[in-house]
């Protein structure tokens, strides 16, 4: 009988050591999930940044500007345009 009892206060023991081992377990989880969302939530941020950003580059006039500014292009008079046709 005695020996009954010392093995329920030892089952008893080891579960309670377990769910102890298994709730630090979750909130380390838990903790690393919140971590994940946050970079998630910043690299959304930063995503939007970036497109809004090529949108702008992306622009007629921007990128005209930017030709003549950085590469010194010019916009060619009419006269000087020549259209070749295919055959």
């Amino acid at each position: 009988m005695r020996s009954l009892l010392l093995i329920c206060i030892a089952l008893v023991a080891i579960s309670a050591l377990s769910v102890v081992w298994l709730r630090h377990v979750h909130r380390l989880s838990y903790v690393a999930l919140q971590q994940a969302q946050e970079q998630r939530d910043r690299l959304n941020i930063e995503w939007g940044q970036l497109l809004l950003e090529q949108s702008t580059w992306a622009i007629h006039h921007r990128v005209e500007v930017e030709a003549s500014k950085r590469l010194g292009m010019i916009v060619p008079q009419p006269e000087r345009i020549i259209v070749l046709r295919g055959q």
